[in-house]
């Protein structure tokens, strides 16, 4: 089965190589980052990131893909195939950052009076640190930060995937900075999609979101109108927000079984 992976925002999509690997033998491919290719803009709603799933999956795609997608990722693979459900054999949500009903009315207003950055999780990346003097000084922070207490394989794949010599000039300098432009992550964050309701789900295409209980990111409040709207699946299991690198065992195992089903 060909798998392609769709990533958190602000995190690369080689972070999650620990479980493409345990996936095996089904195939995983990956788009490395999205919206930093001036052809697809982080516009309202992310459709035009969606768009920029559909032509990697042109590019690199020879069958039908099972979409799997963590938060962001999982809101694109949805919107794709919505849009395009003949690149699609199934779609698999891993806790979507939906916002749905009072939610999202609520998103479109603070953004009208300027405080939509108290709604999503911009107000706290726009101050993300950048760069730091050295490599390990960079893990050392990372290794300090709530968000990341990952599975120790998954935390070495995302310094090794987040972290690039500053301005690209290896052998230069020992400096670094983020490989995903914090400009980006935010401006992502700023367009979170509220119009969700108005695509149409394939109905002959399998979907599932699978949510942590823990997760400051997937409310319950927003995931089950938008699954009892749509007819998807939904399972809630003990986790946070980054399951998917926290707990990869546990979500390898959530992978294969929704495609066990397909």
């Amino acid at each position: 089965m060909l798998i392609n992976f769709s990533h958190a925002n602000g995190i690369p999509a080689a972070s999650y190589q620990p479980l493409f690997e345990s996936l095996a033998p089904h195939q995983v491919i990956f788009n490395p980052q999205y919206g930093h290719n001036p052809l697809f803009p982080f516009t309202d709603g992310w459709t035009h990131l969606a768009d920029e799933l559909l032509h990697f999956l042109d590019q690199h795609a020879h069958e039908p893909v099972v979409a799997v997608g963590h938060s962001m990722g999982a809101v694109l693979s949805f919107i794709a195939a919505c849009k395009s459900p003949q690149h699609f054999k199934g779609v698999l949500m891993l806790d979507p950052p939906l916002l749905w009903g009072k939610m999202a009315w609520g998103f479109r207003f603070a953004k009208l009076i300027g405080r939509g950055d108290d709604i999503t999780p911009a107000g706290k990346s726009k101050f993300r640190k950048r760069e730091w003097p050295d490599r390990q000084t960079a893990i050392d922070y990372f290794a300090s930060k709530s968000l990341f207490k990952f599975e120790p394989s998954c935390f070495d794949a995302f310094c090794q995937a987040a972290l690039s010599p500053k301005g690209q000039q290896s052998g230069k300098s020992e400096a670094v900075e983020l490989t995903f432009s914090v400009d980006v992550e935010v401006g992502i964050f700023r367009n979170t999609p509220t119009n969700l309701k108005n695509y149409s789900r394939p109905q002959h295409l399998p979907m599932k979101v699978i949510y942590g209980e823990q997760s400051d990111a997937s409310r319950a409040d927003c995931i089950e109108p938008f699954c009892r709207h749509f007819g998807i699946e939904r399972q809630l299991i003990s986790g946070r927000h980054m399951y998917p690198l926290q707990q990869p065992a546990q979500t390898v195992e959530l992978i294969q079984e929704f495609i066990s089903r397909l």
